[in-house]
């Protein structure tokens, strides 16, 4: 798994529920531009930021990491 997948899933599991990355930042009580650097895989996701964020998100830090998470309806 790389970062970027990590990044790609939190992005679209974001998307999904209708956030900003400012929304999620200001949620998870991290920065915006720490989400942004997740995001695109700039930055390693902390273990405690992927909680934070996994819990804003209402999903598990697994749910992030796993593979090939796809908004339902996309291909």
């Amino acid at each position: 798994m790389s970062w970027e997948n990590i990044g790609k899933n939190i992005r679209l599991r974001r998307i999904a529920k209708r956030m900003t990355q400012e929304q999620l930042a200001k949620k998870a009580a991290v920065s915006a531009t720490m989400i942004s650097y997740i995001e695109t895989g700039l930055k390693p996701l902390p273990l405690q930021t992927g909680y934070q964020i996994a819990k804003t998100l209402g999903c598990t830090v697994d749910d992030l990491i796993e593979k090939d998470y796809q908004i339902a309806g996309e291909k």
